[in-house]
């Protein structure tokens, strides 16, 4: 507030409330902010305290939830919680009327782009990503919708490719301007921090197939079918 003051010049008035009661308060959301610290770390053992929020002389009767407000690349989930934390009424708790959960962040989000030059983003292609020794740890499909994907991750040094059959036969990822023809390649993607990554990537269809569709429909099978059929009876 002090900062606000120098920059706007202004005095700020602060009007405080003399019931220390959060339940006549006209408030829908309650925040508290958790910064980890240094003392997370037991000195007996290897076990984590972890940051906690507290929150006090909340409203008894009205239906709460409890959540988390993170980063967007992260996948919090709850790991610990004996009651509905969509659905918390304090007054069925019973004499303790004390609720507490604890949180996991399960995975970061990996997102990215796949686009093709002078075509729509190629729609249902399947992308895999995992290590050297295990290439397939995740997979996703490319939607049609900007060529969005993403895949849950944890840090470290992953290689996305494409995923073998039909989408490696009939692309391949372009790298730093060249696509190789003859071999698959793969895009190395180092997850370093808890920031997340948006990955862009460009694929080419492979030479001689160029017409060819990466999907392909109910009515185009039966008709290659029909095809297939009269062609084999006339041979």
């Amino acid at each position: 507030m002090s900062v606000l003051c120098g920059i706007m010049e202004h005095y700020i008035v602060y009007l405080l409330k003399n019931s220390s009661s959060l339940v006549d308060l006209p408030l829908k959301n309650y925040y508290r902010y958790v910064v980890p610290t240094m003392d997370d770390f037991s000195n007996s053992d290897s076990s984590i305290n972890g940051p906690k929020a507290f929150f006090a002389n909340m409203p008894l009767s009205k239906t709460l939830t409890m959540n988390l407000d993170v980063p967007e690349p992260w996948l919090v989930e709850p790991v610990v919680a004996v009651h509905d934390l969509d659905n918390i009424l304090l007054e069925n708790l019973g004499e303790t009327r004390t609720l507490q959960a604890v949180f996991e962040l399960e995975a970061l989000v990996l997102t990215g782009h796949c686009l093709e030059k002078d075509h729509d983003p190629p729609r249902g292609l399947q992308l895999i990503l995992g290590t050297k020794s295990m290439p397939h740890l995740v997979d996703t499909l490319v939607m049609a919708n900007l060529g969005y994907w993403q895949m849950k991750v944890s840090p470290g040094v992953w290689y996305l490719q494409l995923a073998p059959r039909r989408s490696s036969e009939l692309y391949v990822l372009k790298e730093d301007g060249d696509a190789s023809q003859g071999k698959s390649l793969s895009k190395r993607i180092t997850i370093n921090d808890l920031q997340g990554k948006v990955v862009h990537m460009e694929v080419v269809k492979k030479k001689g197939k160029e017409h060819e569709k990466l999907l392909v429909s109910d009515n185009d099978r039966s008709q290659e079918k029909k095809v297939g059929a009269s062609y084999y009876w006339l041979k």
